[in-house]
């Protein structure tokens, strides 16, 4: 300890307040597969059967393909992974929330 104050535990305090902000201010990753997490955030957990059906067949425009914000929405000899990029994809549904029927029932 050096003069009055205890520099380490100024340090130590100082850290944990950082950890815990960065814990709770994670940056946004640029793009995510289709896990459960991100069903979960975006998609009102909705399964991914359901999101391929309602949201990229019912809006081709989310389509990469068509300019939009998931590459691989189903598996195609091309591709296999769903990929969704996360900035223009929260834009897109934010817009669309309201005209997306999310109580909607896959058909049997």
């Amino acid at each position: 300890m050096d003069g009055l104050i205890n520099q380490e535990m100024i340090f130590d305090f100082i850290g944990q307040r950082v950890d815990e902000f960065l814990k709770n201010h994670k940056p946004l990753p640029r793009t995510a597969k289709l896990t459960k997490e991100t069903r979960d955030d975006l998609f009102h957990g909705k399964s991914a059967e359901w999101i391929r059906l309602f949201i990229f067949d019912a809006y081709p425009e989310t389509n990469e393909a068509n300019g939009g914000w998931v590459l691989n929405p189903r598996k195609t000899a091309t591709g296999k992974t769903t990929t969704i990029l996360i900035k223009p994809a929260i834009k897109w549904l934010d817009e669309h929330e309201y005209e997306i029927d999310w109580n909607e029932k896959i058909p049997r």
